[in-house]
């Protein structure tokens, strides 16, 4: 776990997610970056379906195999359960932003592209 002043949050990076703390955890966070990250990546078709009509309006006809190329590496914020992309190869100007409502990725809203 280290501070990383550019997003300003402690950090910890495990299976290519980074996730995100506004404060320091207190207790042993392996467990929970463990579940977070298997249930992410079990439920990415879910999490790009989702996604994957505002990101056509905006980018035109792309398939769930070109989001999943250029999603970028996702910050999974914990405590406010938001998931960003700041590092999506759509363009270099937007950043793309969902909420999640349970640890298994099942149930999302607020999809937002913003920049």
């Amino acid at each position: 776990m280290e501070f990383r002043e550019d997003i300003g949050q402690y950090v910890f990076e495990y299976e290519g997610l980074i996730f995100a703390w506004d404060e320091e955890p207190e207790e042993d966070i392996q467990d929970t970056v463990k579940t977070l990250a298997n249930n992410y990546f079990k439920h990415l078709d879910g999490i790009i379906d989702f996604m994957l009509p505002d990101i056509k309006k905006i980018y035109g006809q792309v398939t769930v195999e070109d989001v999943k190329r250029n999603l970028g590496r996702p910050i999974v914020d914990y405590d406010n359960g938001k998931v960003t992309y700041c590092e999506q190869l759509f363009d270099d100007c937007h950043i793309f932003e969902f909420e999640f409502m349970d640890d298994a990725f099942e149930k999302l809203q607020y999809f937002s592209i913003d920049g």
